[in-house]
């Protein structure tokens, strides 16, 4: 696996390269015979999956600093996450790695590719997998460019419009729908070219229809009706049912920037320090598990510079702290380098435990999804301990008996009155390292509740940001466009919601 994985990703480089290379007259002067002269689109496709769900520059700065610490799974003082500051490097990264990298990379295969029965499911998967990097865009951000994104290799445009989110949500959840149901087990595929699912078609539909329950559901206020249509919908398709649907990327502790886990790769690299990094776990994290007895706690948590993993003995830093309390941050705990923070930890992009809360949330609301909401909800509550278990053996997985005194106990077992708060509050623990969904479902639902902090650094007036600011290099580039959609959305402020942010 991790030869073919190099040997796909190189050639992926050159193909890319390839594609993009000028051409002006001199093709027989300078073509090497041994060189890869035509794209290879199996090996772009496995960098489109790479790339997918960003690399180390987004998911440092984007994920980690900002989104991450603004719904307090993690902080550090005077983050800008933390406080709530603003840092136009750390804020635009995902604005300008997703259309330079991943949606490039999209784009740019699906622009070699004939429509063909050969190419179908691969043309289909491109779709989906182009739903997921924009919905994380315009959650992140509001309008971005979307219909005219991506045509400058064939259409000549350099400089797309901005469009509104409402008009994006429409159009994901059309491509998901169309995407989904195209996809055909008869048809060829790309082999284990398929980081994901080696070309299991079943299961790519599992994940477009669960990729669609959480598009649609990021609807339920801001267009209820479409919401419950399409969470309905998804449901009937077929979502994820088990742990081993789960989207989930592999990765290996080397090279570095190839095959790392591009979340935690640079945080062990440059920032864990052997416990003496910046970034802890939040106060707000830590304690909720602890005082729960959380039995994950001994499996994300552990003191770097002791190995100690005991739960009785882990401290997460306050998001609002000024400096490091007693001086020691070796006393407070890091995510675990035995598990979660390994270099080749696993990515968990989209889990079947995220599913069942969905469902969960929508049976609350009365939606037709089969099942009792505390059904889904243990369950979801159960799949969130179980799936850790793709972060190796060296600590003990959850067991039965400790899930079950877990449900059992008084603010966990599930209860009515308070289901909503309760699935968003499990939801935000098994987002944990997937910043970014976790700060948007913060702002569609109001879970887990978070006391805000209020910094001298902080930008918004001590309130809980709504968004996060573009990338600045769009007042040069694509001026017009950017100007057009602020002065429909509002100012390019972390204060101004989002259309389904109501």
């Amino acid at each position: 696996m991790k030869n073919q994985f190099i040997k796909l990703f190189s050639i992926a480089i050159v193909s890319a390269m390839t594609l993009t290379s000028c051409e002006n007259g001199f093709e027989e002067m300078n073509t090497d015979p041994n060189a890869l002269t035509t794209p290879s689109p199996k090996s772009m496709f496995t960098l489109a999956e790479v790339y997918m769900d960003g690399q180390d520059y987004s998911n440092t700065r984007a994920n980690n600093i900002y989104a991450a610490q603004i719904v307090q799974q993690f902080s550090s003082i005077g983050g800008s996450g933390s406080v709530y500051s603003y840092d136009g490097g750390y804020s635009g990264s995902l604005f300008g790695e997703s259309y330079g990298k991943g949606l490039s990379q999209i784009f740019q295969l699906m622009s070699v590719l004939p429509n063909t029965t050969e190419n179908s499911n691969m043309i289909q998967a491109c779709r989906i997998m182009k739903v997921f990097m924009f919905q994380k865009l315009t959650d992140t951000y509001g309008e971005v460019p979307y219909f005219e994104a991506g045509k400058g290799y064939n259409g000549n445009i350099f400089s797309p419009k901005y469009d509104t989110q409402q008009a994006i949500y429409n159009d994901l959840l059309k491509e998901l729908d169309e995407a989904g149901d195209a996809l055909d087990a008869n048809k060829p595929f790309v082999g284990n070219a398929d980081l994901f699912y080696q070309s299991d078609v079943a299961k790519w539909k599992k994940m477009a229809n669960s990729l669609m329950l959480r598009v649609a559901m990021r609807l339920s206020k801001a267009d209820a009706a479409k919401s419950k249509l399409y969470v309905e919908k998804a449901f009937a398709k077929g979502v994820f049912t088990s742990n081993v649907e789960s989207l989930v990327l592999k990765h290996d502790s080397s090279p570095q920037g190839v095959k790392t886990n591009p979340i935690t790769s640079t945080w062990v690299i440059n920032d864990l320090q052997n416990g003496k990094g910046n970034i802890k776990f939040s106060k707000t994290f830590i304690d909720l598990l602890k005082n729960n007895n959380d039995p994950r706690l001994r499996i994300y948590a552990k003191l770097e510079a002791t190995q100690d993993n005991n739960p009785a003995n882990q401290q997460g830093l306050a998001n609002d702290a000024k400096v490091i309390p007693g001086g020691d941050s070796q006393l407070f705990s890091d995510p675990n380098t035995s598990t979660v923070l390994r270099t080749d930890a696993p990515t968990l992009i989209i889990s079947y435990a995220e599913v069942q809360f969905f469902l969960a949330e929508a049976a609350v609301k009365g939606w037709n999804v089969t099942g009792t909401a505390k059904q889904h909800y243990e369950d979801g509550v159960k799949a969130a301990m179980e799936i850790l278990t793709i972060f190796g053996d060296k600590v003990p997985a959850v067991t039965t008996a400790e899930y079950n005194a877990y449900i059992t106990t008084p603010g966990i077992a599930f209860d009515a009155p308070n289901a909503l708060k309760q699935i968003g509050t499990q939801k935000w623990i098994v987002l944990l390292f997937n910043g970014i969904e976790a700060f948007s479902e913060y702002r569609r639902t109001g879970f887990p509740v978070l006391v805000p902090v209020n910094a001298p650094a902080g930008v918004t007036n001590g309130t809980i940001p709504r968004r996060l600011v573009y990338d600045q290099s769009e007042l040069f580039t694509n001026s017009a466009n950017y100007k057009e959609a602020i002065q429909r959305q509002g100012l390019d402020l972390m204060t101004t919601r989002v259309w389904w942010d109501k």
